[in-house]
Parts: structure tokens; sequence; C-alpha cells
């Protein structure tokens, strides 16, 4: 019967396959050739000479050589974990700044699109304004109608009542409208601001952000 191996076993074989097919050369380490040896300097200055590939190798740099001991190949050290993670980052900062001076060439140009998208919304809110001006005018003059009716000790006729409650509707709408364009822009403002502050980084200057 087979013996069970441990989980722990699999994990570190995966995390060492993982961490030789990230680094090597296509992505994979190709098998040695027939009398092949790895050749590297250990930590001590030591040359070392081995058939199977140590991760501190791959770290310190190594070379394949044949059974006459006649260089093959030659693999300059590889980064360590948070040199590479550093440099990956370095280029993927690069390409956003790239990305993103192709959309603005200037934290001016930025300012002016946040603006443009704000003035947009603010144009809404004051439409959205007039109307609730014109809906109170009209609730006014039901409201004032619906008061004649109790003074004379009439009923208020249904169509005014529901005049009355359809126009607090549309009121209580506006209203929220106001409110989301109002929250449009404070995102628009949120999310302009890095972008703003990145391209002052790149263009060397650190104008501030003025507030809409």
């Amino acid at each position: 019967m087979y013996k069970k191996i441990s989980t722990r076993f699999f994990l570190s074989l995966a995390l060492t396959s993982l961490c030789l097919s990230a680094i090597a050369k296509e992505g994979d380490l190709a098998p040695l050739p027939p009398g092949a040896m790895y050749r590297y300097t250990n930590d001590a200055g030591r040359p070392v000479m081995t058939s199977i590939l140590p991760k501190e190798a791959i770290y310190l740099g190594y070379e394949i050589i044949d059974s006459s001991g006649r260089l093959l190949e030659k693999h300059e050290k590889a980064l360590p974990e948070a040199e590479r993670e550093a440099a990956n980052e370095r280029r993927r900062q690069l390409e956003q700044d790239h990305a993103l001076k192709k959309l603005y060439s200037t934290p001016e140009d930025a300012l002016r699109a946040r603006d443009r998208q704000i003035d947009a919304i603010k144009l809404k809110i004051s439409y959205a304004k007039n109307n609730i001006g014109q809906l109170n005018q009209r609730m006014s003059s039901e409201v004032s109608a619906a008061a004649n009716f109790e003074q004379a000790g009439r009923e208020v006729p249904e169509t005014n009542q529901a005049a009355i409650a359809q126009l607090a509707r549309q009121t209580k709408e506006q209203e929220k409208q106001i409110t989301s364009f109002e929250q449009d822009i404070e995102k628009l403002t949120t999310q302009f601001e890095p972008i703003i502050r990145r391209l002052s980084e790149l263009n060397k200057a650190k104008p501030s952000v003025p507030t809409p």
C-alpha cells in the first residue's frame, strides 16, 4: 500500500515549482543535457557543482557546464522577490502614467475635463430647481383653492386633493434628483483628485486642486 504523503509536502513542491518557473528563462527550466552540471558560487564564496539546481543558485546566478567543464549557459542572478515586486510595480506605474498622459497632457487638461462634466451636472441641478419653483407655484394655487373650499364650509374636491398629492410627489422626486446630482459632483471631484495630483507629479509641479 502506498504511504500517504502530507499536504505540506505538496504545498512545498508547488511553491518551489512556481518560484523556478517565474524566474527562469521562457518560464521553464530546460532539462540538463546528458552529463551536464550546474555550477555556482555559494554565499561562502565556494564553487558548487550539482545536478539539481538549488534555490540559492537562482538568486546568486549559475552556469551550466558539460562533462568536460565547458560552459554551455550562463544565467545572471535573479532579483529577490521584494525587488521583483518593486520592479513590477514601477512597470505598472509607468504603464498607468502612459495611459493617463494619453487622456490628459497636463493637470489643467484634467481640471477642464472635470469642470466640463461638473458644469453639465450643475445645469441639471438648475433645471430641477426651476421645476421645483414651478411646482411650488402650482402647489400654492391648489392649497389656496382647497382653503377656500374649507372656509366656505364645502368639501375639498377629490381632484384638488389629488393635484396636491401629485405635486408633492413630483417635488420630492425633483429634490431626490438634486441630491443625486450633488453626489455625482462629489464623486467626480474625488475621482479626478488623484488624477490631477499624479499629473502634477509627472509635470514636476504641485498646484493645488481647486474645489469646484
